[in-house]
């Protein structure tokens, strides 16, 4: 029994230590749940995508016969390669919703398992309990505590989010790059259906047409707007993306010099 004093002293600083190598530069919990919900961002993604996949059916009616040729092609293109950039938002989306769940206020907290424990006990030693199984029972449950409280969701999140950047970035780069297309995508489906609407609507210029010629004018302006509203709407998502980069990475800088603190304290 003259070891059990040391091995108290070590359970009880260990915790002491973690705590003094967090408190240097802490992950915000706030923040992280903030990053977490910028998921939402990705659905935003998810409409673009699917605009995108549906260019060939919007365009049909402006094309020419090899126009349409071509756009056939890159239609089956766009279908086929809709299912892995749809993996990679997801990707993304399921890190963020992890990374929330993490940094929920309750995630680490084990009061109820310690509660359910009871109070300490005695060592009986006539039934088979004697002092090395009450130690035993103490040390279990000091560990116990240890997995649960702050200093240990922030030594997990520190990982995660020092582990999790560079992917990240990556991943957000990948779907930056997929966002440029489909701008660009839009652009030329832009430039192919209102060139046939200007070409039309300069030809409608007799009375029998005239009614022909007004429809195609409204027709105009709503694919104006539609288009203008498009690329808007590519550039603000890009926006969000740089925006999740950025906080993820200035998060992750946090948590490895949080983790970095805890191994000098060590």
């Amino acid at each position: 029994m003259s070891s059990l004093p040391a091995r108290y002293c070590a359970i009880v600083l260990l915790p002491i230590l973690l705590l003094c190598g967090c408190a240097s530069s802490r992950t915000d919990l706030a923040q992280v749940r903030a990053l977490a919900a910028g998921a939402d961002a990705l659905n935003t993604f998810g409409e673009l995508s699917q605009r995108h996949v549906d260019s060939y059916q919007r365009a049909r009616p402006y094309l020419s016969a090899a126009e349409d040729a071509r756009e056939q092609l890159l239609d089956a293109q766009r279908r086929a390669a809709q299912a892995d950039v749809a993996r990679l938002a997801q990707a993304v989306r399921l890190y963020l919703q992890a990374l929330g769940r993490l940094a929920r206020a309750d995630a680490y907290d084990t009061a109820p398992e310690l509660a359910s424990a009871g109070a300490a006990i005695r060592a009986w030693p006539g039934s088979g309990i004697d002092d090395r199984h009450v130690s035993a029972y103490s040390i279990l449950l000091q560990q116990l505590s240890r997995l649960g409280g702050a200093a240990s969701q922030q030594a997990r999140l520190s990982q995660v989010l020092h582990d999790g950047d560079a992917p990240l970035q990556d991943l957000l780069a990948a779907l930056d790059s997929v966002l440029a297309l489909y701008d660009k995508s839009g652009d030329n489906e832009r430039d192919v259906v209102l060139g046939l609407l200007e070409v039309e609507i300069a030809y409608a210029d007799t009375p029998q047409q005239r009614l022909l010629a007004v429809l195609a004018k409204s027709l105009q302006q709503s694919k104006s707007e539609e288009y203008r509203l498009a690329g808007l709407r590519h550039t603000l998502a890009r926006r969000h993306l740089a925006a999740l980069g950025r906080d993820h990475a200035r998060l992750a800088t946090a948590a490895f010099t949080t983790t970095e603190a805890g191994w000098m304290d060590r």
